[in-house]
């Protein structure tokens, strides 16, 4: 780790910087900054906040498929059942082990080595935040956006880290297994690995000073203009995100409910569902990225991978597609169903080079096909209903889960009638709607586990030469992401053989 937080800790706030102000250039030179300075004022650590959000779609490692935060969310659907690759297309996802199970075991592997680099450079950035904020001068509530926000990006690293690299939370358990070291202190930055509950600990810690910070609706420096920037409402929804995975049932419906009523975002309409999933003006979206046209992703953004008609070889080539046996099941009534197309010949493609196949998608899209062009979405209000709706039906509360479910289902399928079933059967549906509303939005890999569910993709239409791995144990050890090789190597206080668990 300390070899990664040397290469990054500092170039990435310089890096924001840059970025965010045309003036900083013109008067301070590249090669003259300091963190001292970069440090020493609250402007410029919030321009170093400025500097952290963009740095979550930045390319990475000169790879095409790392693109920041957006590639996590591709990979967790690779890893899943529900996206389905009708060809190998470029290799991208298939053949660097993604797709077929061949990486999350190998410390070497991409695939093990970008969570955790991208995670702790994320960390790293809001601990020098953190470290400065409250010896700074300025108005208290711009202190208090800066270090909110900061602390949920601190939180929300260390939740992708704990899902990856841990084992599966059990609640009342001892959540023992080593997962990741946690750095507070960005004079300490080389530490021991942390128990799955110390991690998780963290998380929650960070999480509960955060929210009160960001959800002041007296605070000036709170009314944004950008989703970029991290609500009350967002900090909320990733506390009842973390909640979900430790089984905490009251604690995610009450902060599912808190993101809910917080008033920063409401349900789409089904004309706005079909509009591409491409734009932080979807009034559903909480949390995103809007891109500036002359900062283009070109081919290492999520639309040059997920969209339908971006024009690039993925996608001309393997456009993704859902499962057939889950496309079985959306009524015929659902919006949700037009996005897909089973007979792979029902849409005009945008030229003769791209190839159509059954089941592929048209819930992402590009406003043109000539430009990767398209705002990132992190998070948006399906989702907590879904996760309000899976607590209550948890808990016992099954009118509280049926209700849920139909207001969220209302606004996409017209015919929808509010659920009458109750325990297992209520959990299975709210399931199967989950996978349907969050489809390619990057879920699916994180729920199998947080469920203990095994990887089933026989019965549909996974292509067995594509795919490779068509079924794996819910207790196989590839669920659990290997340590990178680099951090071993880097960090004296890591067991060298800690990968062989």
């Amino acid at each position: 780790m300390k070899k990664i937080l040397n290469i990054f800790a500092c170039l990435t706030v310089v890096l924001g910087l840059a970025a965010c102000s045309e003036s900083f250039l013109e008067t301070s030179p590249t090669s003259s900054y300091d963190e001292e300075f970069v440090l020493s004022n609250i402007d410029n650590l919030e321009a170093a906040l400025n500097g952290t959000h963009k740095s979550m779609v930045a390319q990475y490692l000169s790879r095409q498929n790392i693109g920041g935060y957006p590639s996590f969310q591709i990979a967790m659907d690779c890893l899943g059942e529900d996206l389905v690759f009708p060809a190998a297309g470029n290799g991208w996802w298939t053949n660097t082990g993604e797709v077929k199970w061949t990486a999350s075991r190998n410390p070497d592997s991409y695939l093990t080595y970008y969570p955790w680099l991208l995670c702790y450079k994320w960390i790293s950035n809001a601990n020098m935040i953190l470290s400065r904020i409250d010896g700074v001068t300025g108005p208290d509530g711009q202190k208090n956006m800066i270090k909110g926000q900061a602390l949920v990006y601190r939180a929300n690293s260390y939740f992708w880290l704990a899902q990856l690299y841990g084992d599966r939370y059990v609640k009342g358990g001892a959540n023992s297994y080593l997962t990741c070291p946690i750095v507070v202190d960005p004079a300490e930055p080389k530490q021991p690995l942390s128990s799955l509950a110390d991690v998780y600990a963290q998380i929650v810690s960070d999480l509960d000073v955060a929210i009160p910070l960001l959800s002041d609706k007296s605070n000036p420096y709170l009314n944004y203009s950008s989703l970029t920037d991290i609500t009350g409402g967002t900090a909320n929804g990733i506390r009842a995100r973390v909640a979900l995975v430790m089984q905490d049932w009251d604690a995610a419906k009450r902060y599912a409910d808190a993101a809910i009523n917080s008033g920063d975002a409401r349900l789409m309409t089904q004309e706005q569902y079909c509009d591409g999933f491409n734009s932080t003006s979807n009034p559903e979206w909480m949390w995103g990225f809007e891109m500036i046209t002359d900062q283009t992703l070109y081919f290492y953004g999520f639309m040059a991978y997920m969209s339908w008609n971006f024009n690039s070889s993925n996608i001309r080539s393997a456009p993704k597609c859902i499962n057939s046996a889950l496309y079985d099941k959306i009524p015929d009534t659902d919006i949700r169903k037009t996005l897909f197309d089973p007979t792979g010949t029902a849409w005009t493609l945008p030229t003769k080079s791209y190839k159509g196949f059954p089941y592929m998608n048209r819930k992402f899209a590009v406003a043109d096909y000539t430009s990767s062009v398209a705002d990132a979405n992190y998070m948006r209000l399906g989702e907590m209903y879904l996760i309000a709706a899976e607590a209550s039906a948890k808990a016992g509360n099954d009118a509280a889960a049926q209700q849920y479910l139909y207001d969220l289902n209302k606004t996409r399928d017209s015919g929808y009638e509010k659920s009458t079933k109750t325990g297992a059967d209520l959990l299975d549906e709210i399931y199967t709607y989950r996978r349907i509303e969050l489809w390619g939005e990057g879920h699916r890999f994180l729920d199998l586990k947080r469920l203990n569910l095994p990887l089933d993709r026989t019965g549909a239409n996974h292509v067995p030469a594509v795919s490779s791995v068509l079924q794996v144990p819910a207790n196989d050890p590839r669920w659990i992401f290997a340590i990178p090789q680099d951090e071993i190597d880097a960090n004296d206080l890591i067991d060298k053989n800690i990968n062989q668990r």
